[in-house]
């Protein structure tokens, strides 16, 4: 699970900001929404991030996705720039390193990660573990402008051998981490493995509004060996009123797959090709199986605009459904637009953000509970009134259309 996430210089944030998923006390709730990693520490299930257009709240995630790949994804060539920007509105943050760091539990113990890079080369990098306060460092990276490489040093815990180290350094080019560079090496099992398994399969990909889901829900339906994911999503369907009894994969001579609902009607059952059933369905089937990911298989989902298609009592039931079931140490932060959240009882404060921008551009990261509001008044009232992050000005709705 991830306990911490910072990032610095990248695309709209200039200064250092982050997020903590380390509940506070009082907010009520605290068994169905966080889970303990080790005996005394617990870690929130869910992150809500709002925030006006162009605010920055997609870029969190977007960082996040960046340094997901960075971990596991290793660049073809010494050539090939890190695809990221600083941030440009200014006239130093483009010539100075960006950074992330986060902080994640695996079985019970504590790593942390951090990275400086500019879009030639990564700086530095270091991996430690917390078997006790102190840390243990797994491996330290950094660059030698002289000799125009990156010198790798493993710790003594790392696990692994001389000649594993040698091969994993041969393979951690400039604009590579020494983590990627691992997954593509042939050594032996080491501490590095469950980090490497952290990144590759718990932390998955950033969904976005336009991510097409279905794809996967017809890709998994279509399993005869498989029926787990159908009575599950059949089942999520029905308690969410969609009114369909059944569904079905049908595949052509090309092998394109299409779904057929079954929907009881005036006479009897009748069923739907695919094509007719709404983009509210689909996109709320998608979202079932992204629920049915998050406990089964213990993971972090990043979904950005989470509202998109859906509507607001079942985008709330969702929620629901995933803090009431899950039992291991699945994730979700979501970013929305929809503030209807904030006047839930059921939504803790501890797990909601907003991002602002300053005057200069920058994003600005702000935890709700940072932000004085007193646990009597409305988080609702308060964000429709601009008492905790700015809204966006409107001007007049008149329009000077024959303006030359």
């Amino acid at each position: 699970m991830i306990q911490e996430f910072y990032i610095t210089n990248f695309y709209s944030i200039r200064e250092r900001q982050g997020l903590s998923f380390l509940p506070y006390n009082g907010d009520g709730m605290l068994e169905q929404y966080t889970h303990e990693v080790r005996p005394g520490v617990r870690l929130l299930k869910l992150g809500i991030v709002y925030g006006a257009n162009a605010s920055g709240k997609s870029t969190m995630l977007l960082a996040l996705d960046f340094f997901r790949r960075l971990m596991v994804e290793r660049p073809e060539s010494k050539a090939v720039q890190l695809d990221f920007l600083p941030f440009l509105l200014d006239d130093r943050s483009r010539d100075e390193h960006s950074g992330m760091e986060m902080t994640f539990y695996v079985d019970g113990v504590r790593y942390s990660i951090s990275l400086e890079f500019d879009r030639k080369r990564i700086h530095n990098e270091r991996l430690v573990m917390y078997t006790s306060v102190r840390p243990t460092v797994l491996y330290n990276r950094e660059y030698d402008d002289a000799g125009d490489h990156s010198v790798v040093t493993f710790g003594a815990r790392s696990g692994l051998g001389k000649k594993s180290q040698h091969i994993i350094s041969g393979n951690t080019i400039n604009n590579c981490t020494v983590m990627a560079a691992f997954g593509q090496s042939n050594v032996e099992m080491s501490q590095l493995n469950k980090v490497y398994d952290f990144f590759s399969h718990n932390l998955r990909p950033m969904l976005q509004p336009k991510t097409e889901m279905m794809s996967n829900v017809k890709t998994i339906l279509g399993r005869k060996d498989d029926g787990a994911f159908k009575r599950f999503l059949l089942q999520v369907l029905q308690v969410s009123d969609f009114n369909i009894t059944d569904l079905s994969v049908t595949e052509d001579e090309s092998q394109t797959r299409e779904l057929v609902f079954r929907h009881t009607g005036d006479g009897g059952i009748y069923e739907l090709a695919e094509e007719v059933e709404s983009q509210g369905t689909k996109r709320f089937m998608g979202m079932a199986l992204m629920l049915y990911e998050l406990l089964r298989d213990n993971c972090f989902i990043p979904i950005d605009e989470v509202e998109t298609s859906i509507h607001y009592e079942l985008l709330a039931y969702f929620f629901k459904l995933f803090l009431a079931n899950s039992e291991g140490t699945s994730q979700l932060l979501v970013t929305t637009h929809d503030i209807n959240l904030l006047n839930e009882n059921f939504i803790r404060r501890d797990v909601i953000w907003f991002t602002d921008k300053s005057k200069l551009g920058t994003t600005l990261v702000k935890h709700l509970s940072s932000l004085g509001l007193h646990k009597t008044l409305s988080p609702y009232n308060a964000y429709r009134q601009g008492k905790l992050v700015r809204l966006p000005f409107t001007g007049s709705p008149f329009l000077d259309i024959d303006q030359e």
